[in-house]
């Protein structure tokens, strides 16, 4: 993928290793940021009930898979990276979450309060912020770190695999 609003890459990757089941998650949540996109483009139009209840939808979506997923990642992609290239390397892949987590506060707070035109403007402005970030991001992962995962030995990478599946499942199983 030569940017990040190329479509994602066919995958390489055999069925069901830890490759696939993370570009499989991305390709789950980049299918979501299109209705990031298409809710900023008309927020500002919307009457209060539908800019509500569509921005719930979103931030419904947001805090219960997205940032879980981030949390998951935390957990054991981005330790098993580090370890790969060393300490610390993940460390921007971890501010970037902290971002989108600081987004998606500001966002809760800017859609659902009085919906009026200067707080739809700052909720599109987040809608269209957040979904160039997570993009940027997610071809980020998919570029940089998911190639490197078949450099694991095989135990760490077993581990990883029972790791990513455990939260795929879970995520799967609650959805």
């Amino acid at each position: 993928m030569d940017s990040p609003n190329a479509a994602p890459p066919a995958p390489a990757a055999s069925p069901g290793s830890v490759e696939q089941l993370i570009t499989d998650e991305h390709f789950a949540i980049r299918a979501h940021l299109t209705d990031l996109r298409e809710l900023a483009t008309v927020f500002p139009e919307l009457d209060q009930g539908a800019a509500r209840g569509r921005a719930g939808a979103v931030l419904d979506f947001l805090n219960n898979e997205l940032l879980p997923h981030a949390a998951a990642e935390e957990a054991s992609i981005y330790p098993a990276i580090d370890r790969l290239v060393g300490a610390g390397a993940t460390q921007t892949m971890t501010l970037d979450h902290r971002a989108i987590a600081s987004i998606i506060a500001q966002l809760g707070v800017a859609a659902n309060g009085d919906v009026e035109p200067g707080a739809r403007f700052e909720a599109q402005r987040l809608l269209f912020v957040l979904e160039a970030l997570l993009t940027t991001h997610l071809w980020k992962e998919d570029t940089a770190y998911v190639p490197l995962l078949a450099r694991l030995d095989s135990h760490a990478y077993t581990a990883l695999h029972a790791e990513v599946a455990g939260h795929t499942a879970h995520r799967e199983h609650t959805h």
